[in-house]
């Protein structure tokens, strides 16, 4: 059923709604107080002069206002705009019921009388809320209060036959209510209907998500949806929810996890294998953990397929050796790349496969945990292949949406679970040895995982049981060839000073790669942009090119073959080559510096990869209020604006949201994180910095950054304001200040 609702108890608002519909649509009595005629023509009429043709403007909140507007109105009609605030606020959820008590009451209070706090119908379970109708609603209650009270006056001018018939049929309701005046431009022609007829009516009070929903499960777009009328979109959303009732025996929501991955973020299933008898798995105890304790556990796993991307959801099962089934679920943060093989013996053949990059949200042990079997889903969605002989094959709609529910439905582990044994992890993933190019430089805008990647993804393949195989430094603006190549330093021996020669990191890196010819050694340069690149490198900017480097024999002595370059050092005096053994791989954060302007000698020698903002790896989290904050629509809608006031290098990655898991965190990144980044990129151009945040769109209530005039006359009494000037200040909100609907209406301004 539409009214089915896994987040709140939803029943005593249906119930007044019922009362408001016999009481005070269907007759006119008021909702509140019995006896008092409220809901009538004249009243109504009353309030159409007073307030919907009477727009204030002006400075001040919505209830400062309307007492203005309602102040040489009779007590009847400030009753009724207490009622339909009441009704208009039975919906959202994104607003808490002892605000929406307050309002109601005070409105109520103008009219002389008292209205009791304990009344019935402003009980929280009342006034709880169904689902979140965005900010935009509470922004905009003013035109969605006069929509209300214009259909009401259409409503209860028609015939009563008319009357009693559209109050009865849901659709003979949509119908008469979809086409009043502006009504497609209003979310209460979706939050009526399903007030009044839960069963038919979806409770969603946007057209885009309903849109989004058809065209996530039907083989539509959006785009021609978008010419149906608002009835022909509800009757085909009443059909898919009956088709998808079917098809799982059971009540569905689609803001379920397992739906809303195929409507709202149009994500793909893949299911990814693991053979015990193949590979060894082994941090499978630390990745089952690192889950148990609700982080990450990062991984890289072979892949057949080159479709899956980043964002798209992964089931991992266990083949080979029963127990059989499901033991991992997670994302895929890296699309499929080329690397060595997992089999130790083929890499050395120059033997390559696929893999692509997960991020398990959970893992579980089959030796110890319950997981989902093999046999459950062969007998529950035959049509899908469970058992592949790759990895990497996509999972139908229909049955990825089976597998979620019953993964879900898996008894938790305890957090104090005991790991499983050594034995555990005998499995088919892949070892962490990466295959780089010689030179190579990644550059992106902060939080793109640069730092990351080369922690995670190449700094494994220089280490081995005999120790480290690289070296790793950060450039700024006072490192220099001294510290690089090699410089003099002064040496203090009985009470003399002298000079000797030191060789800097990238020599000593270098006469270590000379003595072991057979391995590889690598130097990591975080932000090398920061660096002046021509002072540090010197001579080597030429001798770092693939073609100039120098090949050393079994002895440590060049090849006889070699036809490498060597210089000599300035300092030492000694002939030096880069051996080709030895691989530069670099960091470049492309908001302190464009790559346009980087060095064109190092730009010439080094292959540059680009990592991207990927909104894709983020989810939706809970707001503390029971309702979402989508921070995958968060940092899409940030970045485009962004992208369009400064640069596309200087945009926000997705690393700054990547572990954000409650509404606190996301506060306290917003304010220790987001904004010092904005005041630096814009230069404290405060005006540039509410834009991106959308704050000149909203009453004061609901912005981050707040503006004011400062008077000259004021500041500077008895000067003259106009050589001087009225000014405008800005000012930051408190971490503590920070509401859900602050950061929602980012990515979903009103109108």
């Amino acid at each position: 059923m539409s009214k089915y609702n896994p987040n709140h108890h939803v029943e005593p608002i249906y119930g007044a709604v019922r009362q408001w519909r016999e009481r005070s649509l269907v007759a006119e009595h008021s909702v509140f107080s019995e006896g008092k005629s409220l809901w009538t023509n004249s009243l109504l009429d009353e309030l159409d002069q007073r307030f919907v043709n009477n727009i204030d403007a002006g400075e001040g909140d919505f209830l400062s206002k309307l007492e203005v507007q309602l102040s040489d109105g009779s007590p009847n009609c400030r009753q009724l705009m207490a009622e339909s605030l009441w009704l208009t606020l039975l919906f959202p959820s994104n607003v808490g019921a002892a605000k929406k008590r307050e309002n109601v009451l005070e409105i109520w209070s103008w009219s002389g009388e008292d209205l009791s706090a304990t009344h019935p119908l402003l009980e929280d379970s009342v006034l709880e809320g169904i689902g979140s109708a965005g900010p935009a609603y509470n922004t905009h209650r003013w035109r969605e209060l006069g929509f209300l009270i214009g259909a009401l006056r259409n409503f209860k001018a028609l015939d009563p036959s008319d009357r009693k018939q559209i109050a009865a049929d849901p659709w003979a309701f949509a119908g008469w209510l979809s086409g009043l005046p502006e009504a497609r431009r209003r979310q209460l022609i979706h939050i009526l209907p399903h007030l009044l007829f839960p069963d038919t009516f979806e409770r969603i009070s946007s057209e885009g998500d309903k849109r989004l929903i058809l065209a996530g499960f039907g083989d539509m777009t959006e785009k021609e949806i978008k010419k149906w009328s608002t009835v022909e979109i509800d009757r085909a959303l009443l059909k898919l929810r009956r088709r998808l009732e079917e098809e799982h025996g059971a009540d569905i929501d689609f803001y379920q996890d397992e739906f809303e991955a195929q409507w709202k973020n149009q994500t793909r299933n893949w299911l990814l294998s693991w053979n015990p008898s193949r590979w060894n798995w082994d941090t499978l105890a630390t990745d089952r953990a690192t889950t148990i304790n609700g982080e990450k556990a990062d991984n890289r796993w072979r892949c057949s397929s080159s479709k899956p991307r980043e964002g798209d959801r992964v089931f991992l099962i266990r083949t080979g050796s029963p127990p059989n089934g499901v033991v991992a679920v997670g994302m895929i943060t890296r699309a499929p790349y080329e690397a060595e093989h997992w089999e130790k013996a083929r890499p050395n053949a120059g033997a390559t496969t696929r893999f692509v990059d997960v991020a398990f949200d959970s893992v579980r042990d089959a030796t110890s945990d319950e997981i989902v079997a093999l046999e459950q889903l062969q007998n529950r969605e035959p049509d899908q292949e469970w058992n592949p002989e790759s990895s990497g094959t996509e999972i139908k709609a229909k049955a990825a949406r089976t597998l979620e529910r019953l993964w879900k439905a898996l008894s938790p582990i305890a957090s104090g679970a005991t790991p499983p044994g050594d034995d555990a992890g005998s499995g088919n993933a892949s070892p962490k040895k990466l295959a780089p190019p010689l030179n190579l430089i990644l550059y992106g805008p902060p939080g793109t995982g640069k730092t990351y990647r080369l922690k995670n993804d190449y700094l494994p393949r220089y280490q081995d049981a005999a120790g480290d195989r690289f070296e790793f430094v950060t450039f700024h603006q006072s490192y220099a060839y001294e510290d690089f190549v090699e410089g003099i330093r002064p040496v203090t021996e009985n009470g003399a000073v002298t000079y000797e020669v030191r060789p800097g990191v990238l020599k000593r890196l270098c006469d270590r790669a000379r003595r072991a010819p057979d391995k590889r050694f690598a130097l990591f340069i975080d932000e090398i942009n920061r660096g002046n690149v021509a002072k540090v490198f010197g001579e080597l900017i030429t001798l770092i090119e693939v073609d100039k480097r120098i090949r050393i024999d079994a002895s440590g002595n060049r090849s006889a073959s070699c036809k490498g370059l060597e210089v000599t050092l300035p300092y030492s005096g000694e002939r030096f080559g880069v051996p080709a053994n030895v691989d530069v791989i670099g960091t470049m954060n492309t908001a302190d510096r464009s790559i346009a302007l980087l060095d064109s000698a190092l730009r010439r020698r080094f292959r540059f990869e680009e990592l991207t903002p990927k909104p894709e790896l983020l989810e939706s989290i809970d707001d503390g209020e029971g309702n979402a904050i989508d921070l995958r629509q968060l940092l899409q809608a940030m970045n485009a604006r962004l992208s369009r006031l400064l640069h596309r290098d200087q945009t926000l990655g997705h690393s700054y949201f990547y572990h954000v898991k409650s509404f606190d965190e996301l506060r306290r990144v917003f304010a220790r994180e987001i904004l010092p980044f904005l005041q630096e990129a814009f230069y404290d151009d405060w005006r540039q910095i509410r834009y991106v945040l959308a704050d000149q769109a909203v009453e004061e209530e609901l912005q981050l950054v707040r503006a004011w005039t400062q008077s000259a006359a004021v500041l500077f009494p008895k000067a003259d304001p106009a050589e001087i000037g009225d000014g405008e200040a800005f000012e930051i909100i408190r971490e503590d200040d920070i509401t859900p609907d602050a950061i929602r209406k980012i990515y979903e301004p009103p109108e």
